[in-house]
């Protein structure tokens, strides 16, 4: 009978720690915010400038105006590459608080953490940082910065990209909804805007541009506002421990 009285005796989790729901909900908030500004700077080259070329020899395609990574024959549209470098710098604070609430999480693995998820989050950070200085600097110039012309900066958004991918996979091992809103912001990179310009956008206009294929700005977005959904989700779950 005390065998089976001990293996009864299930001890429950402890609930998650108050840190890891406001780091949770602060994530949350920032990626909130960058994906809002990324969809106005979209919908100001797409829908607002975008009206003003009708029957215009102009085309909103053109790559003069790619506010994303400015090169080039940059010409900056009002309210595109301003708002683009805010939320991408937004989006690198948004992944340091996901690291910091993968800390709260695994207390008890903090050194493992510290070794692998922290360096690797920095860099994926770094990178969003990067891109958004570009488009700011970009911006306020009203050509593009001069970033791009260094190697390093070419390196560093590799070595960022990559460093996201092991972030997202290390992430899912120990909390899954962590991983997947990682793997999300994969969308946001230099990558990830190649990849919507030349496969998704097309499957969604039935045709690919020689320049810009239209929306693609707009799937961008949409990845950092399926990153915010998913950290609402993390929120919710982990309230909802707390509770019982």
């Amino acid at each position: 009978m005390m065998l089976f009285d001990k293996l009864g005796e299930i001890e429950r989790p402890a609930p998650p720690r108050k840190a890891a729901l406001v780091f949770a909900a602060l994530t949350a908030v920032l990626l909130i915010a960058s994906a809002v500004l990324q969809f106005r700077a979209s919908a100001a080259r797409w829908i607002d400038f975008g009206r003003t070329v009708e029957g215009n020899e102009l085309s909103v395609e053109s790559d003069q105006y790619d506010y994303y990574f400015p090169d080039g024959e940059f010409f900056p549209l009002e309210n595109t590459a301003f708002p683009l470098g805010i939320a991408l710098m937004i989006q690198a604070l948004g992944l340091l608080c996901l690291l910091a609430t993968l800390a709260a999480l695994r207390e008890r693995s903090t050194r493992a953490i510290v070794f692998t998820a922290l360096p690797l989050g920095v860099l994926a950070a770094t990178g969003f940082a990067l891109l958004g200085l570009h488009a700011l600097l970009s911006a306020l110039e009203g050509q593009p910065s001069t970033l791009p012309g260094s190697g390093l900066f070419h390196l560093a958004l590799l070595i960022g990209f990559l460093a996201l991918c092991a972030l997202s996979i290390l992430c899912c091992l120990s909390v899954p909804l962590l991983g997947l809103a990682a793997a999300f912001l994969l969308g946001s990179t230099l990558v990830g805007y190649f990849l919507s310009s030349y496969l998704l956008a097309p499957l969604l206009t039935g045709y690919l541009s020689h320049d810009t294929t239209p929306g693609t700005e707009t799937i961008v977005a949409l990845s950092t506002a399926a990153a915010a959904i998913t950290m609402l989700s993390v929120l919710i779950s982990l309230a909802s421990q707390r509770r019982k």
